[in-house]
Order: C-alpha cells, then structure tokens, then sequence
C-alpha cells in the first residue's frame, strides 16, 4: 500500500463494508485472482448479500467463529476453468476431492474447515489452491511446512520469485484504486472494470516507447 493512500485510509470509517471489499478482496474484485476471503460481522451478510446481487460474484460461507463469518467470495466460470487445470485438479484429487465442481469442492471444504475448527483435523492447505495460489507454491509449503519459502507477499513463494513479486505489486495497485474508490464514494465492485481500462490506457501509453525500442 502506498504512502498516500496509507494516510488516506486512517481517516477513513473502517466498519464500511466498502472499506472492507477493498481492504481484503481486491485482487479478487479486479480479476487478478479467482478467488478471496473475506471475514466479516455476521451482522454485515444481508446487506453483503445486496450489495453482490447482480454482479456474478458469489458468496460461500467457510467458517464461523464466534460472531463472525469466514466467506469465499468466488466468480463460477473462472474457480471452474481454474479447478480443470491440470495440476491444479491432480492436487486437489490428492487431497481427497473427487469432483471439480465448484459447488461440491466448496461443500467438501466447509465441512474440512468445520472438523479443523473443532480441533477434529489439520488445516486443510488446499484452501490455498482454492484461492488461486499457484500449485508450486501450496506445494512447496506443505512438502517445507511453511519454511525455506524464497520470498513472502500475499502468500509463500517457493518458486518463480521475481514473476510473483511483480504479482504481488500489482495485487498492492489494485488494494490502492480500490481504497480510493471508497474514498470517493463509487462502488468498489466496478474494480475490474475500472482496472482493465487504467491497464489498457497504460498499453497505449507505453506503445510508443516499446516501438521506439
């Protein structure tokens, strides 16, 4: 996060559902992933509910603890092109889930999250591929137990350090626009649209110079 929307973000109300859609999924909300968490009040799930209708994003509940909720806030289409992926579907058949579809991937999850909460079961660290972290990585953090990572952002990254960092940048880009867009009153689920032209502007910007070169 940058220094300026840092100083922004401190004067701003945090119990904002907004604020919160921006803080915590916009990776997610701006296409950059497939796939976010979001905990929030429980109080907050009817009006959550609202504010998605229409959007395409759909919300599963993981996890409640105490008086509040552990969501996975997905889009259908892209969590099932990335639940087809190869190693993606070798993985997750490895970790005892024999469909890849979304629904019957995501019930299986809950009840794993349930019996871990319950102290019934390890943490299921598939969740990670669920969220759209690359297979080498959920990998390699389970074969190290989360150790010997070459570099830690969003999540522990075992392989191809430089290309996840440049993704972890632009994961700190899009957390920025969407702060800003709570700040200025405009609807933070317009991210990705908002994104895609700020990314094709910035195409055009640079043809000149990549021609140049």
């Amino acid at each position: 996060m940058s220094q300026k929307i840092f100083r922004l973000l401190q004067r701003m109300e945090k119990e904002d559902l907004s604020l919160q859609l921006a803080l915590q999924c916009a990776p997610f909300l701006a296409g950059l992933k497939v796939s976010n968490l979001l905990i929030v009040p429980d109080a907050w799930l009817l009006h959550l509910m609202r504010r998605l209708r229409g959007t395409g994003i759909l919300v599963r509940r993981l996890y409640r603890n105490g008086e509040k909720s552990v969501l996975l806030l997905y889009r259908k289409e892209e969590l099932e092109r990335w639940l087809t992926m190869p190693e993606v579907r070798r993985m997750m058949v490895r970790a005892g889930y024999p469909s890849q579809r979304p629904e019957d991937v995501l019930r299986q999850l809950e009840e794993k999250m349930g019996s871990h909460g319950k102290g019934e079961m390890p943490f299921p660290h598939e969740l990670g591929l669920l969220l759209g972290y690359p297979p080498e990585d959920v990998r390699g953090f389970v074969e190290k137990g989360g150790k010997e990572c070459s570099h830690t952002g969003y999540w522990k990254v075992y392989e191809r350090p430089e290309e996840k960092r440049r993704l972890f940048a632009a994961f700190d880009r899009a957390t920025d626009l969407a702060v800003f867009l709570v700040h200025k009153r405009e609807d933070v689920l317009r991210l990705k649209e908002i994104w895609q032209k700020a990314r094709e502007q910035q195409r055009k910007a640079d043809a000149p110079q990549r021609a140049a070169g």
